[in-house]
């Protein structure tokens, strides 16, 4: 009898183990909520000091409420871009902009903030009519707490994106964007009947920084350049010295590549690279399995995973493998 016992006990720890490690396999991650206006440390910044990193994330956080909260500053955002078109920079000027180099490094975004502007099917703020708000189309988005792991991964290149330019931008450092060429008559653009919100998305990333410059799309959906503006970005970053060229943006086999595949037709491969963790995926690549291994525990992009999955193109959209590279 006692043998028995011993037996049943035996096959019941067995089972509970068993039946545990099944609910550790499938139990899905946890997602991860922040503060919407909490700043986190960006990309890129593993070789500073983490004094540093905090009394920029400090900086960026006073001005976000010192100066972009302020209702007459946001009516303004709306009116126009805040800093330079590289087109009305002249070429005797390009030399001084050497100085805002990363470590000898531009970076360049193609379309930032696509997703929520572009392709996120709801209207976070209702009409032209309805009184300003404090936060941005991006901030509302991040307000939202996920439900799912593909939400959350865009929510998580959201953030980044945003994080990254407030940052670096803060930092002086030299980024240049492209944003789609007359988006605002562009019918897939969410509010083109209201307030031009991505306009103030854009000047509230860059913070009136003289090291950025942005170019315009060909088309509001593609990536590409006019060959002018193409040669005169040849031109500007050879008189700048630049030893790299970081590039990211939306999206992973679109827009991105449209822009990659212009920039290394006209200035060479040598020294461009697409950085993965910098790179959005659009929601149509984006499934409950990517999202879950491209997600860290802590709510982050991880950047392994994300370069390897450009390198085995897993998303079956991109024409050409880039040159990749991760960040420090």
């Amino acid at each position: 009898m006692h043998r028995r016992y011993l037996t049943i006990c035996f096959a019941i720890v067995l089972a509970a183990a068993f039946l545990s490690g099944c609910a550790t396999e499938d139990k899905k991650p946890d997602l991860v909520y922040f503060e919407v206006d909490m700043i986190l440390p960006t990309v890129g910044t593993s070789g500073l000091m983490p004094s540093e990193i905090n009394d920029i994330l400090r900086e960026v956080e006073t001005r976000n409420r010192e100066v972009e909260d302020d209702p007459d500053w946001i009516k303004k955002s709306y009116e126009g871009l805040m800093v330079r078109r590289l087109n009305n920079v002249s070429e005797r000027e390009y030399a001084r902009f050497e100085k805002y180099l990363d470590n000898g490094s531009v970076y360049i975004l193609v379309h930032p903030g696509f997703f929520s502007f572009f392709h996120y099917p709801r209207r976070l703020r209702s009409s032209v009519d309805e009184a300003v708000s404090e936060y941005s189309i991006v901030e509302l988005l991040l307000k939202r707490r996920p439900k799912t792991a593909e939400f959350a991964l865009l929510q998580a290149q959201e953030r980044r994106t945003r994080d990254f330019f407030e940052f670096k931008t803060t930092q002086k450092k030299l980024i240049i964007f492209i944003i789609p060429q007359d988006y605002q008559e562009y019918a897939g653009y969410t509010y083109r009947k209201s307030r031009d919100e991505y306009m103030r998305y854009l000047n509230e990333i860059t913070n009136f920084s003289e090291s950025v410059l942005f170019i315009e799309s060909r088309s509001p959906n593609r990536g590409s350049i006019t060959e002018a503006d193409s040669m005169r970005l040849v031109e500007f970053l050879l008189s700048v010295n630049a030893k790299t060229v970081y590039v990211g943006g939306s999206y992973v086999g679109r827009c991105l590549e449209d822009f990659y595949t212009i920039l290394t037709r006209e200035y060479g491969s040598e020294g461009i690279y697409v950085v993965p963790e910098l790179s959005d995926i659009s929601p149509r690549e984006i499934n409950g399995a990517i999202a879950t291994e491209l997600l860290k525990p802590d709510g982050s992009i991880d950047k392994i995973v994300a370069k390897r999955h450009m390198q085995m193109d897993v998303y079956n959209i991109q024409e050409t493998i880039p040159q990749l590279i991760n960040l420090p």
